[in-house]
């Protein structure tokens, strides 16, 4: 059972006979994803519901974990594998995730753990932001790689925490 508690509407406790091991919910809109694993397959299965309308927007069976995942705009939902990232359009009917790139350098061994990820406002930059530790925990190493859509060239860099933001550089209003 999923119970939702709606933080904008009174504290509004809402159940829902589904069974999952994580949900996320959107932040702009009320749409839920949930994350589990399908009896007998690998990996792991999402599905996407709008809660206004009880409408499914989609489901993908991973053939991978899922280790982190991320709105990263209203309808595009970022899912990070144990070896790649995708991402999964939600306007786009019985749509599949699109896988846009795959998990180099430290951020590809398997004692990384994934924690955060972001992309610029045109999503033609992704930045996959990990931990690991090669001391057992003595220090902890940050790791990000960094990934251009248009050009499909990375760079691996060293740090813990990276983001994108929008200036305005000209007098006329337009964002570079």
């Amino acid at each position: 059972q999923v119970v939702v508690i709606d933080m904008h509407n009174g504290s509004n406790v809402a159940k829902r006979p589904m069974k999952a091991e994580a949900t996320l919910m959107n932040p702009a809109e009320n749409i839920m994803a949930l994350k589990a694993v399908a009896e007998g397959q690998a990996g792991q299965f999402v599905q996407v519901f709008n809660l206004d309308t009880k409408a499914k927007l989609g489901v993908y069976q991973s053939p991978e974990n899922i280790v982190f995942w991320k709105w990263v705009t209203p309808r595009i939902l970022a899912l990070v594998s144990q070896t790649d990232v995708y991402h999964w359009n939600l306007d786009v009917a019985n749509s599949a995730p699109e896988k846009m790139f795959t998990r180099a350098g430290k951020l590809a061994e398997a004692g990384s753990q994934i924690i955060s990820y972001a992309t610029n406002a045109a999503l033609t930059w992704c930045l996959l932001t990990g931990i690991s530790t090669q001391d057992q925990g003595k220090t902890i190493d940050g790791n990000m790689q960094l990934y251009s859509v248009e050009k499909k060239q990375q760079q691996l860099l060293e740090g813990h925490a990276g983001s994108f933001g929008n200036l305005r550089v000209t007098d006329d209003g337009i964002v570079a």
